[in-house]
């Protein structure tokens, strides 16, 4: 009887799993900076939505080369449901405004190939990460951006619970 109970538990575990995970996708980004430029390895590259955000350091990204860039990339998780996302690049510890990059991904995200190189939409010398994920509009945005600042590119595939094949 509790063999069949524990049985029963952990189907509906699995099942409750899978289909999160359904709602799941992979977000994969690269950012690229002009070799003449140098950036700290301790720079803040974050994912913002409107429910919270994750985020790296550029030490810990892939990195190569690519004409006349050195070129990051990293991979996050989008969950269904998030009405606003962004990437925040915090420069220099916060010394230098944060460059952000609004994203348009739907609520419901879907795969799509790799976008086109782009720069940011705004800077922002506050914490734009805080002001983007509660929706702040702040006096101190500018959408005077830098002509040296970075770009970025972005795509999306759909994301299993279910380990890859080797």
């Amino acid at each position: 009887m509790m063999t069949r109970i524990l049985l029963q538990l952990l189907a509906v575990a699995f099942f409750a799993a899978q289909s999160s995970g359904a709602d799941t996708h992979e977000f994969f980004y690269e950012v690229r900076v002009a070799k003449s430029l140098t950036l700290d390895a301790s720079t803040a590259i974050e994912l913002v939505t409107d429910q919270g955000s994750s985020g790296t350091r550029l030490k810990f990204m892939k990195q190569r080369e690519e004409d006349g860039f050195n070129v990051y990339a990293q991979s996050t998780l989008l969950h269904r449901g998030q009405r606003r996302r962004a990437l925040v690049v915090d420069l220099d510890n916060g010394t230098k405004p944060s460059q952000v990059f609004v994203l348009t991904i739907p609520r419901t995200p879907t795969p799509s190939d790799w976008s086109k190189w782009r720069s940011p939409d705004y800077i922002e010398k506050s914490d734009a990460s805080w002001s983007f994920m509660h929706d702040l509009k702040k006096h101190d945005r500018s959408t005077n951006v830098p002509p040296d600042s970075l770009e970025i590119r972005y795509r999306i595939t759909e994301w299993s619970m279910a380990p890859k094949p080797r």
